[in-house]
């Protein structure tokens, strides 16, 4: 976990390790002099892909979300693996949850998820000349079930606002391809 070099640590303390991310709990002092206590959720990060069709349609996954209990609409989306390059990272989760690869990837910038309790930074890309791959295939991650969906660009954008992270990912491709 990074750490800025004028804030202590006074404590530090695995509670929790599992197979996503770690839960730390920390006393840390500010410069100021305050101290607080904090409960982090140390992420080693993930990607987010924006799949883009020959034909201009966003390319979505449909999957259960049991922390919200509910189903949403997002974009292929995962962690890294250890040692694993984010750019590596999306070409792997492009395949494993839309059977596609990619002959074209443009990066779109990275973001916090969620800064004030998790470490996890996203690095987002769009993906195109999509190949769809049948044979050779890497499988998805045994827990995972997704429905596919080929929706196009503002039908996407509609379908994905309660997640951020698709949210998000979409507009900055909007905007990207907005400047060609």
């Amino acid at each position: 976990m990074k750490r800025h070099p004028d804030v202590r640590v006074r404590s530090s303390e695995l509670v929790f390790r599992g197979r996503a991310f770690d839960v730390v709990r920390e006393r840390v002092l500010l410069p100021s002099g305050l101290e607080q206590d904090l409960a982090i959720v140390d992420h080693p990060g993930a990607v987010g892909i924006v799949p883009i069709t020959a034909e201009g349609r966003v390319v979505l996954v449909r999957q259960y979300r049991h922390a919200i209990g509910d189903w949403l609409v997002e974009i292929p989306a995962g962690r890294l693996e250890p040692g694993e390059q984010p750019a590596q990272a999306a070409a792997r989760e492009l395949e494993e949850e839309t059977g596609f690869r990619a002959t074209r990837w443009t990066e779109l910038g990275g973001f916090f998820a969620a800064p004030g309790f998790c470490s996890e930074w996203m690095r987002l890309f769009a993906a195109s000349g999509l190949v769809e791959v049948v044979a050779e295939r890497a499988a998805m991650d045994a827990d995972e079930e997704f429905e596919l969906l080929q929706l196009p660009f503002e039908e996407a954008l509609r379908a994905v606002e309660p997640d951020a992270k698709s949210w998000i990912a979409l507009r900055r491709w909007q905007a990207l391809s907005a400047d060609r």
